[in-house]
């Protein structure tokens, strides 16, 4: 009993990963989010405190993938 465990254990998570393989994880992608990227400039203008906007990381936005 106490040698079986151990293969149990083994089987068990190597069905457990092949199973979230085959999931489908394209249901959706990031693109740039112009919208926001657009109000930053006028937030320049606006705030004496704000200098020039340098993205580090662009916001993005999350949006449904095209189906195959």
């Amino acid at each position: 009993m106490k040698k079986s465990i151990p293969t149990i254990i083994a089987v068990a998570a190597a069905l457990a990963l092949t199973g979230c393989s085959t999931l489908d994880t394209n249901r959706y992608t990031y693109q740039l989010d112009e919208e926001r990227m657009k109000q930053a400039p006028a937030l320049t203008r606006t705030a004496a405190h704000t200098g020039h906007v340098v993205w580090v990381n662009p916001p993005q936005k999350q949006v449904k993938a095209e189906q195959k």
